[in-house]
């Protein structure tokens, strides 16, 4: 089977992602019989190109796209220039599926969802790392997907690649959610795991931008917008909640709060910043973003560098933990990847 895919942004969760679709590209023929092409790209720096007989993941990072004003970011010949803006690629991109990969706007999941919505509207398939979509207009997106009989999937946009969603999806049925909570934005753990070990502020937001895992606007990290985004995404699918993020309270949070806690932190605590959603008595789901000093005993106060880590509370197996450790673009990638083999299996199912 042969998924012809389109890239709509691609920093570096996109260029990581064609290095994997490369180095795994036998394994996927031969394990699943599928054979990813790239039949188009598009980014606000590199402008875009459309290649309906595809190319390779090989060859589209050999030629380092989208490097742009690089002599050796070229495409392959078979590539044309596409003049359109983002909402015409996504609509009418040579494409089986359109990968979202645009930057985060966590106030209001624009331009991403108009992009979602595009693609799911002219029949293709969408995967997104994007939690703009999915925080915003998740049940929307899931009907119009179901209307047009493709799918809409988004395993990378809460810990990376971690299987959280499969695992819900798949392993998991007649199971009831009840509560979750967990350390979910990996800058912020970075940030704090740096300030425990004396260095500055700055120079921890620094290493984190340099490891590639940093919000355009550190802020969306620090202030826990990317956490309240996230937060939202969980309980919105696995919780059945319809949410927004500005619905998630964000308590003594930012860079000046950071300082006070930690000057103030008591002897063999951790401070994690810390996402709890529970469901209320009287109804409805109660969820907050918070700094926590949390004791020794705490499996979250361990949680190193850019790990992360959720608890999930529920009615079949108790508490379930999972722990993903130094992730960044490169486990993001996998989470788009694995999207696809569920696309092309159920593709399979179907055609069978």
């Amino acid at each position: 089977m042969e998924l012809r895919l389109a890239l709509l942004g691609c920093g570096h969760v996109g260029q990581a992602f064609i290095a994997l679709a490369a180095a795994k590209d036998a394994e996927l023929r031969a394990r699943y019989g599928l054979d990813l092409v790239f039949t188009g790209g598009l980014t606000r720096a590199a402008g875009g190109w459309a290649a309906p007989a595809g190319i390779s993941a090989a060859a589209l990072a050999a030629a380092a796209w989208p490097r742009a004003g690089r002599s050796d970011g070229a495409l392959p010949s078979s590539a044309a220039a596409f003049a359109g803006d983002a909402l015409a690629f996504a609509a009418t991109c040579p494409a089986d599926v359109l990968i979202e990969l645009t930057p985060l706007d966590p106030l209001t999941g624009e331009p991403a969802t108009s992009h979602v919505r595009a693609a799911l509207t002219a029949g293709r398939h969408v995967v997104t790392a994007n939690k703009g979509p999915i925080a915003h207009a998740y049940r929307e997106l899931r009907a119009l997907a179901t209307a047009h009989g493709v799918a809409l999937r988004f395993e990378s946009t809460v810990m990376d690649g971690t299987p959280l969603f499969n695992l819900a999806e798949f392993t998991l049925p007649a199971t009831r959610i009840t509560s979750f909570r967990g350390v979910l934005n990996s800058t912020t753990n970075y940030v704090l795991g740096a300030l425990a070990g004396g260095a500055t502020l700055e120079d921890a937001l620094a290493g984190a931008r340099a490891l590639g895992i940093a919000e355009a606007n550190p802020a969306y990290d620090l202030d826990g917008w990317d956490a309240a985004v996230k937060a939202t995404v969980l309980a919105n699918v696995l919780m059945g909640a319809d949410l927004r993020p500005a619905q998630v309270a964000r308590l003594g949070l930012g860079a000046s709060a950071m300082r006070a806690a930690r000057a103030a932190l008591p002897a063999g605590h951790a401070l994690r910043q810390l996402v709890e959603v529970e469901r209320a008595t009287a109804g409805g789901i109660v969820a907050a973003v918070r700094l926590r000093a949390l004791p020794a005993n705490d499996p979250l106060a361990h949680l190193a560098g850019m790990e992360t880590a959720l608890t999930l509370r529920t009615d079949t197996m108790g508490e379930l933990t999972l722990i993903e450790g130094e992730g960044g673009p490169e486990q993001t990638a996998f989470g788009v990847l694995a999207d696809l083999v569920v696309i092309a299996r159920g593709i399979g199912d179907l055609a069978n």
